[in-house]
């Protein structure tokens, strides 16, 4: 009987050394997944432009940050830790669209920051008209060690309400005004003169073939609150009016930039663009409105 006892006794001691710092959480609100074994972080927070919020639908074009609090179980060596992070994001459990394998692979002598903090974070520019699902995998690990701390968030995209667009029979997967100045997507209605403006229409399909082309027409027009035409194009592809465009062309990607000239200008500044097939029908119509600083 006391063999047994002993054997039992044994077997609870190895049992528990198996589970040492090592824990399991799910975050009911977002369904953010996490798990450490060895390496552990006290709080997960999410940044969406800036802003500590808890959720996982997130609007095209914003910022989201991920930030991992006092994240311990990192082997110490002379009062440094050499941690390692990684990011990738996957779409409908198959396609991965981004991928970060390193991003702390300029840290090769360590760091000395107590309690160490790290970031994980990119911009929700990914494609939403198919109600497509998204998940990010962050992956710390321990460069002079074996422990790891897993995260998964699961996360949707939805349409940008800066942008108005009414479609009549012309696919595409996003529409976005980009600020190639400040190389992020265009959020509120707030711009500056020197900010130069990327209107952008991605997978355009769906135009009437003739001759194996298709002949958009693709007009704009900025007009400011006394009706003062501040930018005015009734065919940015008025090159190829005549011999057409190739559908792949399109497909690539449509643009149409936006500068400013420094002065007086009535807000907010009403943008329409639009988007025509010149064998048919189809149209897409984009507006906004902007205010100028």
């Amino acid at each position: 009987m006391k063999i047994r006892i002993l054997i039992l006794i044994l077997g609870i001691i190895t049992f528990n050394s198996c589970q040492f710092n090592k824990s399991a959480n799910t975050d009911l609100i977002t369904g953010a997944y996490s798990r450490g074994n060895g390496i552990e972080s006290d709080d997960v927070i999410i940044e969406i432009n800036g802003q500590i919020e808890k959720r996982n639908e997130f609007v095209f074009g914003e910022k989201v940050n991920l930030v991992f609090n006092n994240i311990t179980g990192l082997t110490n060596l002379e009062n440094k830790t050499f941690p390692g992070i990684s990011m990738y994001i996957v779409k409908n459990k198959k396609d991965t669209v981004l991928s970060n394998p390193n991003l702390l692979e300029s840290l090769e002598n360590g760091t000395e920051h107590f309690p160490l903090k790290l970031y994980a974070n990119f911009v929700s520019t990914f494609p939403y008209q198919n109600n497509e699902k998204y998940k990010v995998f962050v992956n710390i690990w321990d460069n002079k060690g074996k422990g790891e701390f897993t995260y998964e968030l699961p996360f949707t995209i939805k349409e940008n309400n800066l942008l108005k667009i009414e479609n009549k029979g012309i696919e595409y997967s996003k529409i976005y005004l980009w600020n190639e100045t400040k190389k992020q997507p265009v959020i509120n209605q707030n711009v500056n003169f020197e900010d130069l403006l990327i209107l952008i229409l991605d997978d355009i399909e769906g135009l009437e073939l003739s001759n194996k082309k298709v002949f958009p027409i693709f007009s704009i027009d900025l007009v400011d609150s006394e009706g003062i035409k501040i930018i005015s194009n009734k065919n940015l592809l008025s090159d190829y009016e005549k011999e057409g465009v190739n559908p792949k062309d399109l497909k690539n990607q449509l643009t149409a930039k936006l500068t400013f000239t420094e002065g007086t200008i009535n807000n907010p500044c009403k943008l329409i663009v639009k988007l025509k097939d010149k064998n048919s029908s189809k149209e897409i119509n984009i507006s906004t409105e902007l205010k100028i600083n």
